[in-house]
């Protein structure tokens, strides 16, 4: 069998490998399509040649050989792409009896460590596409990494999952599964506080929304600002706790001091920390957005509140969280200042920093937001910025200056004020 020459071996971001064996001059391309195909059952690989000389051309070809095959075969391959068989156990097998024979503990039990940590990352990539490689990095650089971070995970222990994924999809490429290994968050941005956005910055997005569904006449745009405004509304887990309401799950309270003050109430069921949880809504969410939302869409009670079409509710997810990532890179809000990343999640940090900054109690905050007082102050507000300026103004905000010695020099309450002024320096 001729051997590829290596030195002309590139590999774009589809998957798609184009190279010239050693013995040829035109160039061959080749994709994954999966193990069950009858055509390509044993390799899983569609290959063929492009017939050209030239590198440009042979990309182009190569381009259409993917498109035209996926376009015909589409759902095959969609229903057979198992992360978990053909990549996740695979990897766990070779973990296990590589470690099965050492006498250290906890060198022995590395392999069922590591088969611990997939089966909480497992749900992740249910129905997901590995081949869609801006998917999987979105997942694991936006969802997985937020979700652990909520768990209140350590860096350390964040950072030993992330290795879990990475060593399965080093060892799928080096296997020819998959062409190229997606990015996963280094330790620095492990360790970055998750910044959140400012509502002046959610309205971009939402008109980034509108500016979308102009253009493609995409009724998803309109759905997806829905989903944005009902998450920065309460104290909702982008996701699919928000995505799982129905209908029948809302109320409007009524206040008996108050016969005119209208209180939205979700119950939002299987979160994260509690079977059953319950949010009041902001105030223009109440009055003026939700009811647009129930205008437009004519759903039954027992009907999905938000994209009420879409059937597959986990598939929805994750095409959410891409379109915000993409959305937020294009209008250049994704990657915050210090080197952090904004995804959706963020969001939920949006809704703790407004909270604390209009003066509500941790507990409170905690409380609307199905968490503990701990991770308020550890994951959601940490040290940002904005968290200090309002630290400050709690702290400062009220204390008086006086004026003390002739030349009307000021000084907090509590100091000396019978010290001398500071001599001047000399320079």
């Amino acid at each position: 069998m001729p051997k590829i020459n290596k030195e002309t071996m590139k590999v774009f971001r589809n998957g798609i490998s184009i190279y010239k064996y050693q013995n040829k001059q035109t160039y061959f391309c080749r994709f994954y399509v999966g193990r069950t195909n009858n055509q390509y059952s044993k390799s899983g690989r569609f290959e063929k040649s492009t017939k050209t000389k030239n590198i440009n051309e042979a990309i182009k070809i190569a381009n259409n050989y993917y498109r035209e095959w996926f376009t015909t075969n589409h759902s095959s391959v969609v229903q057979h792409r198992n992360f978990d068989i053909e990549i996740a156990q695979p990897w766990l097998r070779f973990r296990i009896n590589k470690y099965k024979g050492k006498t250290h503990l906890k060198n022995n039990e590395q392999g069922e460590r590591d088969k611990s940590k997939w089966n909480y990352l497992k749900s992740y990539f249910d129905d997901v596409d590995y081949k869609d490689f801006e998917l999987v990095e979105t997942l694991i650089n936006d969802q997985i990494l937020s979700d652990l971070k909520d768990l209140g995970k350590s860096g350390n222990t964040i950072n030993k999952y992330m290795s879990v994924l990475t060593q399965m999809f080093k060892r799928a490429k080096d296997r020819g599964v998959i062409e190229v290994i997606p990015d996963t968050p280094t330790e620095l941005v492990i360790n970055t506080s998750r910044n959140p956005y400012s509502n002046q910055e959610l309205n971009l997005i939402n008109r980034k929304c509108d500016e979308e569904y102009s253009k493609k006449e995409d009724k998803f745009y309109l759905e997806l600002k829905d989903y944005f405004n009902l998450c920065r509304s309460g104290g909702f887990r982008p996701g699919l706790e928000v995505l799982n309401i129905k209908k029948q799950d809302f109320q409007y309270l009524t206040d008996a001091k108050n016969s005119r003050l209208k209180v939205l109430e979700f119950t939002v069921y299987n979160t994260k920390t509690k079977p059953i949880h319950k949010i009041t809504c902001n105030p223009f969410f109440t009055d003026k957005i939700f009811p647009e939302i129930l205008k437009r869409n004519s759903i039954k009670d027992n009907d999905y509140l938000l994209f009420p079409n879409e059937l597959n509710r986990n598939n929805l997810k994750n095409r959410v969280g891409k379109v915000f990532t993409r959305l937020s890179k294009e209008l250049g809000l994704y990657y915050f200042k210090d080197g952090g990343t904004r995804p959706i999640y963020s969001i939920r940090h949006t809704y703790a920093t407004e909270l604390y900054k209009k003066g509500v109690t941790i507990q409170d905050i905690a409380t609307s937001m199905n968490t503990s007082e701990r991770m308020i102050m550890s994951t959601y507000l940490g040290l940002s910025d904005q968290t200090l300026v309002e630290r400050h103004k709690r702290v400062y905000g009220n204390i008086k200056i006086i004026k003390w010695w002739s030349n009307n020099k000021t000084n907090f309450e509590g100091y000396d004020t019978n010290v001398k002024p500071y001599p001047k320096l000399q320079f």
